[in-house]
């Protein structure tokens, strides 16, 4: 059912259907501005539209209650065209030039050039009409204009998020992924739209005339009455459109929630949610954060708007906004991006400054109040270097002084001397004291060690005993120097201790002598409780931590004195072999007196 309109034509109101009058305003305008331009051409205008009036009284009185397009054909056919009115072609003409005489010209007529111009169509139009308007002007369907775009859009989507790593920086990335959504941007932005129906056959490439313009009236009225009843496409957005604007929605509430609750609570925030606690840090991002916050907010808000909106209007509901819109919200769109993205950027050098600052005088704090006898300790190796009486004489390339987990029962929680480093040697000595009375001692220690390396077994890691009127002498396995016991290095598993166990429970084989026929390390081993013996069998799995009895025996000391004695790493000085070493269980014991003298017989 066709629409009619009322118009006011020479004080005159005349009923006419929609198209009809699209027809006789471009017929009346076309005559108005060519007659405009001529002197007297007003009063010619006004009498053609007073002659206009004069029929479509005629018509009136017929009985005819509302004009129709037909009419106005009838009409403009007994008037006549501009160019029968003028008796001028008004069209494109070119006018041929004699090659020998330039100042001669001949008038020639021509067909009019029909050349196509692309548009955006502005009829057929789901968001700005860009690909109906590719439809037109280079062929084909829109369904399948549109649905090429939405598969290219999904496939270049696809490449570039299975392509993107960390390698690339996310504000080169995200313009890649939308790359086809921002060419439509930028044509919907540049490309004109059709207005009217001279600029709907100029995108089709006819010819503009009266005959193709009553055409092009009817199809557009035509298209009119089938867009009152949405379209598939007009779904498809409506529905995907209803989709982001729920998440725009949530997105847009949880960020003004998080805002809001800064703007209440920004230490408690930044305590809780970003791991935050010094109120110097949160002063000083504050400001970037609100800014970013309310850039962010503005973003959401403008897709959140054009969403809603394009909702309603695929539905038919209210008009599509204008290119002048669209292009509006963009730039603000755009601009609100950028003030987030730079403000976000802001906030988090600002952030990185000022917590590196607060780190570096916290740990300079912390260097401060841990640092003893030009060591740095950590808090559990210095409470255990006190309580066991040890002192660190030298140490270099380990931040560590003491481990524990790996006990040779398996207790977690016994802590032993310990430095590791797998890539460069450790350097590390540390040294007990004792004040001991002539006689014969032992100094026994667990032990175990590893590095890497072919020459790692005489990397120089000892236990080692020294002081003054001593005679140190005799060691278990390579008798190298005196006074000193190297470390077998055997890793974490299995380990003398273990493997004597092993031996006497009958799990466990050995064709080294060293075990078989050293009484002192019988005599170590079987000191151990019956409870660490089966703890130590099971420790590790059943396999063992790697611990062996190390010693030094038949120490002499001839008066009293102080004996030092502990543990000495100087892998960087002789073979460089990184890698780590334990030791625990240190004993000093006298396991003898001095041999008398023989007093000499008197005479």
């Amino acid at each position: 059912m066709k629409k009619n309109i009322t118009i006011n034509l020479c004080s005159r109101l005349y009923q006419i259907d929609e198209d009809a009058y699209e027809l006789l305003n471009h017929y009346t305008e076309t005559l108005r501005n060519y007659f405009l331009k001529q002197e007297g051409g007003k009063e010619i205008a006004e009498d053609i539209e007073e002659r206009i009036a004069e029929l479509f009284d005629d018509l009136k009185a017929q009985g005819i209650e509302a004009i129709t397009i037909e009419h106005v054909q009838t009409i403009i056919q007994q008037i006549g065209q501009l160019e029968e009115i003028t008796g001028e072609n008004t069209g494109d003409t070119a006018q041929a030039e004699d090659s020998t005489n330039a100042n001669t010209k001949t008038e020639s007529t021509k067909k009019p050039q029909n050349s196509k111009k692309f548009y955006r169509d502005s009829q057929n139009k789901v968001l700005a009409g860009v690909l109906a308007g590719c439809a037109q002007y280079f062929g084909g369907s829109t369904t399948g204009w549109r649905s090429g775009f939405v598969l290219i859009s999904l496939l270049w989507g696809g490449i570039n998020i299975c392509s993107f790593t960390f390698h690339f920086f996310l504000i080169l990335f995200v313009p890649a992924l939308f790359m086809p959504i921002i060419a439509y941007l930028l044509a919907a932005m540049f490309t004109p739209e059709t207005r009217t129906p001279e600029d709907r056959l100029m995108m089709k490439g006819k010819e503009v005339n009266p005959q193709n313009l009553s055409t092009e009236v009817q199809n557009i009225n035509l298209m009119k009455e089938e867009k009152k009843e949405p379209s598939f496409w007009s779904i498809f957005l409506g529905v995907l459109c209803i989709g982001l604007s729920t998440a725009l929605a949530i997105g847009f509430l949880v960020a003004l929630g998080f805002f809001v609750a800064f703007l209440a609570a920004p230490d408690f925030m930044a305590d809780n949610w970003w791991n935050i606690s010094e109120k110097e840090v949160t002063a000083k991002i504050s400001i970037p954060v609100i800014f970013c916050g309310i850039m962010l907010l503005t973003s959401i808000g403008i897709m959140l708007y054009c969403c809603i909106h394009a909702v309603v209007s695929a539905f038919g509901k209210t008009a599509s906004l204008t290119t002048k819109q669209r292009v509006t919200w963009l730039v603000l769109w755009l601009l609100s991006l950028v003030g987030f993205i730079g403000s976000w950027a802001n906030a988090v050098q600002v952030y990185s400054q000022t917590n590196t600052q607060m780190r570096e005088e916290e740990y300079q704090e912390w260097v401060n109040t841990h640092t003893h006898n030009g060591f740095i300790f950590p808090d559990e190796d210095w409470a255990f270097f006190q309580k066991n009486g040890w002192e660190l004489a030298e140490a270099k390339n380990t931040d560590r002084y003491t481990s524990k987990g790996e006990y040779m029962t398996g207790d977690p929680d016994v802590r032993y001397l310990d430095a590791c480093n797998w890539d460069v040697p450790v350097i590390y000595e540390a040294t007990k004291h004792e004040n001991v009375k002539p006689g014969i001692y032992r100094l026994s220690a667990a032990v175990r060690a590893e590095a890497a390396g072919e020459n790692a077994n005489l990397c120089e890691k000892y236990i080692f005993v020294s002081g003054q009127d001593s005679i140190m002498g005799g060691m278990y396995k390579d008798n190298l120097l005196s006074c000193l016991a190297r470390i077998p290095h055997q890793g974490d598993m299995t380990g003398n201790i273990w493997e004597i166990l092993g031996m006497e429970a009958g799990i466990y084989k050995s064709s080294d002598p060293n075990y078989l026929n050293d009484p002192v390390l019988h005599e170590l081993v079987n000191r151990l409780s019956a409870s660490d013996k089966e703890k130590i069998l099971k420790a590790n799995k059943g396999r063992g931590y790697g611990w062996s009895y190390v010693y030094i025996d038949s120490i002499v000391v001839s008066a009293p004195t102080t004996l030092t004695y502990g543990i000495q790493v100087k892998d960087e000085e002789t073979i460089p072999a990184p890698g780590w070493f334990s030791a625990t269980d240190f004993k000093l014991e006298k396991i003898g007196d001095l041999p008398q003298k023989e007093t000499p017989k008197k005479k």
